[in-house]
């Protein structure tokens, strides 16, 4: 997660959407222009403005939000988990008192929180959250819209299902995934990702031979070498290329060709990719597995 360009690209926000009237069970956000999506949430009466991050599998507040806040218990346990290029992340865990997100009210909610200034953004909501509220991303709307039973019997007769599967993690962190076929070739299972950037598909380097792709074509194939932002003496190859085509397994018509990838070195997954091109309304449905598609 590109915790710099979250800072950044706050600093050129419209706000016309966050001064709208919200509809009830309608949350404004702001797309971001590096392609991420920022909401409103207020923890313990404390307001903030956070990215909704699909990928991030556990909430986390900065620091200085997190000093706000009044009623704060620690837990004697923690999380271990892993960033996605295999980094170790230990992380202290938190319950936070009367969390509201839009119409959405928990008394608690479990968190944990990290010390880096963001310029403004407060942290990151994850899929956690709302594992048991089913909603919809309105990219033509910009709102994020808690789905009532009504409605979402509606929206499974009308839209395209794509089928996922649940990462649970010792019920704290929860992450979702995806098959796709890349160039009619392999059938990857892909992690979901909201808060990967704009633009951004990500797949382990061991693809690259099998999908023909050869590193030392230094025309078709430019290589990084990138430092981590938490570890001292972490870095990660990664070869930047094309590849041609990409669709839903089961949903053909759900697909993106001739698109940038990054072939990462010891990725912990088939592949990373963002989710804003799946369609203008993603709705998650996570009860049935299935994430339904507008396009």
């Amino acid at each position: 997660m590109k915790y710099v360009l979250y800072a950044l690209t706050l600093l050129l926000l419209p706000l016309t959407t966050f001064c709208q009237q919200p509809v009830k069970d309608e949350i404004p956000f702001n797309l971001l222009p590096s392609g991420h999506i920022l909401v409103k949430a207020t923890i313990d009466n404390v307001p903030g403005n956070f990215i909704f991050d699909t990928g991030a599998g556990i909430s986390l507040f900065t620091k200085q939000f997190f000093e706000k806040l009044k009623d704060t218990l620690r837990e004697d346990g923690g999380y271990t988990g892993f960033r996605a290029t295999g980094e170790r992340m230990d992380i202290p865990l938190y319950h936070v008192r009367n969390f509201e997100f839009g119409s959405l009210k928990k008394d608690w909610e479990e968190v944990s929180y990290f010390d880096v200034n963001l310029g403004g953004i407060d942290g990151i909501l994850s899929l956690k959250l709302l594992e048991n509220q089913p909603f919809t991303i309105d990219f033509d709307k910009k709102v994020l819209r808690l789905e009532s039973a009504k409605a979402l019997t509606v929206i499974r007769k009308t839209a395209k299902k794509m089928g996922i599967q649940l990462e649970q993690s010792r019920d704290k962190s929860l992450t979702i995934f995806s098959y796709f076929k890349i160039n009619d070739q392999l059938q990857l299972q892909l992690s979901l990702d909201a808060g990967a950037g704009k633009d951004v598909y990500r797949l382990h380097s061991k693809y690259l031979q099998p999908l023909g792709i050869n590193i030392n074509d230094t025309a078709a194939v430019k290589k990084l070498v990138k430092r981590s932002e938490f570890q001292d003496g972490f870095t990660t190859n990664i070869y930047l290329t094309q590849v041609s085509k990409m669709a839903a397994v089961g949903q053909p018509d759900v697909a993106v060709q001739n698109f940038p990838v990054q072939f990462v070195d010891g990725l912990i997954y088939d592949g990373i990719i963002w989710i804003n091109w799946l369609g203008s309304k993603i709705t998650f449905d996570l009860e049935q597995q299935a994430l339904w598609i507008e396009r």
